[in-house]
């Protein structure tokens, strides 16, 4: 059977045996299926609302000015339209005969489901509101998350705002405060990616904060991602320009920065790309012992995730790239050993240590594809607050050398563009995230 059909197969079984209330006792691998049942976004048949209930994004821009502009240059404005992320949306539809449709949409194109314009899959029904992703008014009517996975959330579109504040009065429309938008769950319900039939979890950020050192010190998503600078900062002013918008000691930034400063360097966003590429930097250092022993040189390498609230990396770790590049010389300065440099056509050496998750599917093979996954075949990243070490042993002849270690990020590989854009000669570039030097006597 095609991995296509066992996962339609599969959503039709759980479905029908969670309508059946059948009895008897669970093994643990039904029970994952059923509670990924239960975490299906709206379904296809399901229209919620109308098109034209949600604001478009510039309606809130005539008042909400600096806000709009920092999220139009965005990863959530460009949540649908991302050039990196058609080309699996599509595939993983083909590969699944449309069951990815709602399911990946819910995310990355969450009014569109709302409002029935979902599918078809190429969005060719989309008004100009669906189309701009992850929006303002998406979000900010948004009353309950029922449980932070797979886009538990339940929209109530209409003239009443949600939101940190609720002392506001504006023209245009009612605003009341929100626990929910300063908590931390509100997040999660999209980055928290439970797969649908296998249980298997394919995004685990929000999981990640929540079991790591940064919630038992209170310190939210919102504190370091709606914030102008890495880590918790403050962006005093006022959110709107007119109505009585209060001066603030802080203004949520709508940045929402991460890592993908290729894609916005690629959009023409360079303050977003620079502060992704700031974030990037101030999330890891890296410590570098070395001896010189019988059996040669030896070296490890302990990279410390000093700045994320999370793992490092996070999110679509399966399409990301982060590692080490190592360099030896000796005392002469000659290349003794190298390992994670990429190649004439940018490629990363295929044994350099990576710090990503990927997934087995249902063959037992490795794979990428978040949609095949039946469970983790590679899970190596960096905790909040925790290290990695990594030893290597060198077979060298010599006294003294120069060890230089580098921690490098790429928004996706060179194998992604390479198939999905068009360009020649398009590469992807590296992010130095930490590097550190020392020599061995």
């Amino acid at each position: 059977m095609t991995m296509k059909k066992t996962l339609a197969l599969l959503a039709i079984i759980v479905t029908f045996l969670i309508l059946q209330g059948c009895g008897g006792q669970q093994s643990p691998q039904e029970s994952d299926r059923e509670q990924a049942a239960n975490d299906s976004p709206v379904s296809e048949e399901e229209v919620l609302f109308n098109p034209g209930d949600f604001e478009d994004p510039s309606v809130c821009g005539g008042c909400h000015g600096e806000i709009h502009q920092a999220w139009s240059g965005s990863m959530h404005a460009a949540a649908w339209t991302n050039e990196l992320y058609q080309p699996d949306y599509l595939l993983a539809a083909q590969e699944t005969d449309g069951a990815t449709d709602v399911f990946c949409g819910e995310c990355h194109a969450p009014v569109a489901v709302r409002v029935g314009q979902l599918p078809p899959v190429d969005g060719s029904e989309f008004d100009d509101t669906s189309r701009q992703g992850v929006s303002c008014d998406f979000c900010h009517t948004v009353s309950e998350v029922k449980e932070p996975v797979n886009v538990q959330s339940i929209s109530e579109p209409g003239r009443l705002k949600r939101g940190p504040r609720g002392d506001t009065v504006s023209p245009a429309h009612d605003t009341v405060f929100s626990e929910l938008h300063t908590d931390p769950a509100f997040c999660g319900a999209c980055h928290n990616v439970r797969h649908p039939t296998s249980g298997t979890m394919v995004i685990d950020t929000y999981d990640d904060w929540l079991d790591g050192p940064y919630a038992e010190e209170g310190i939210t998503c919102q504190n370091c991602h709606m914030t102008p600078t890495p880590g918790v900062g403050k962006n005093p002013g006022k959110s709107a320009t007119i109505g009585d918008a209060q001066e603030r000691d802080h203004v949520a930034t709508h940045f929402f920065v991460g890592g993908s400063s290729w894609t916005l360097n690629r959009r023409g966003y360079e303050e977003h790309a620079q502060m992704a590429e700031e974030n990037l930097r101030s999330a890891a250092e890296l410590s570098l012992d070395g001896q010189v022993t019988a059996n040669g040189l030896e070296l490890t390498v302990t990279a410390e995730n000093v700045g994320a609230g999370h793992a490092i990396p996070t999110g679509v770790t399966y399409i990301r790239k982060m590692w080490l590049e190592l360099t030896v010389e000796n005392e002469q300065g000659e290349v003794v050993y190298v390992s994670g440099h990429t190649d004439d056509d940018n490629h990363v050496d295929p044994d350099a240590v990576f710090y990503r998750k990927l997934f087995i599917d249902g063959d037992g093979n490795q794979t990428s594809k978040s949609w095949l996954a039946e469970g983790i075949g590679y899970d190596r990243r960096i905790p909040a607050g925790g290290s990695d070490s990594e030893t290597y042993i060198i077979d060298a002849v010599g006294s003294s050398y120069t060890a230089t270690v580098r921690l490098l990020y790429r928004t996706t590989t060179q194998e992604a563009l390479n198939n999905h854009l068009s360009e020649e000669d398009l590469e992807i570039e590296s992010v130095e995230m930490a590097k550190e030097t020392i020599v061995i006597n």
